[in-house]
Order: C-alpha cells, then structure tokens, then sequence
C-alpha cells in the first residue's frame, strides 16, 4: 500500500438477493408492515425493495437488512452451504486481519458442529462447510 491507504475491506454477510428474497417470503407470511417494523425501515421502502424496485443501498440502510435477515432467515430460509456460510462470516467480519478471521470462522464453524452433533446426527450444511474448511475453502 504505497500510496498510504489503509486495507480495502470486502463486504460480508448475506447478498442484497439473499435478503430480497427472505423479506419476499417474510411479507408473503405475514404483512409490509410487520416486517418493515422488524426491521426498522418504512412500509412503503420495503414495498419497493420487495418489488426489487430498490437497488441503490446505502452502508447503513444494508447494515440494517444484514441484521434482520440474521435475525430471523432460520424461520424464512432453508439452511444451505451457502446462507450458513455467508452467516458465518458476517458474524466473524468485524475482525479486520484475513488469517485471524479466517481462524475464527474455523472455530465458530466447529462449535456449531460441535452443537448439532451433541443433538444427533450433522446436517448436510454443516458436513459440506466442515469438508470445504477443510480443504481451505469456504
């Protein structure tokens, strides 16, 4: 970094699809105005963002959706490799050094196994992160 910038940090969490796609089945099941009210924004943004009319985001206004759909996509979203991953690593994002983060997504991914395998058998989500960490993917 020769010009004395500091790290460019990549996005992390869900896409704006993901999201989109959870208020969809949010609202189906319940109302606009419930879910603008989970997550804070106004019925009638959500109305535009649900109709995929809202595009543009603002970092707070996506922090925002990050944080609901967290909150809620177990009840909204079948659990896949790639929600759990992508959850996964919103929650270690905040910690800035690739290798730290890295390690901490490794160990927040095994005490989650370590959770479910206490109650029975692994699910196939859990399996395929474990085989991606590893081979050193995610």
């Amino acid at each position: 970094m020769a010009d004395g910038a500091g790290p460019v940090l990549t996005p992390r969490g869900p896409t704006v699809q993901a999201i989109r796609y959870a208020a969809q089945r949010a609202v189906a099941r319940s109302s606009l105005r419930k879910v603008a009210g989970e997550m804070g924004m106004a019925v009638s943004w959500l109305n535009g963002f649900v109709l995929g009319k809202e595009t543009e985001l603002r970092a707070k206004t996506l922090r925002n959706l990050r944080e609901w759909y967290v909150r809620v996509t177990r009840d909204l979203v079948e659990q896949d490799p790639g929600t759990a991953s992508g959850a996964l690593e919103f929650l270690v994002g905040g910690i800035l050094d690739d290798d730290d983060r890295a390690k901490a997504y490794g160990r927040v991914l095994q005490a989650v196994a370590r959770a479910y395998s206490d109650q029975g058998p692994l699910p196939d989500w859990i399996r395929t992160l474990l085989d991606r960490e590893d081979d050193g993917e995610r």
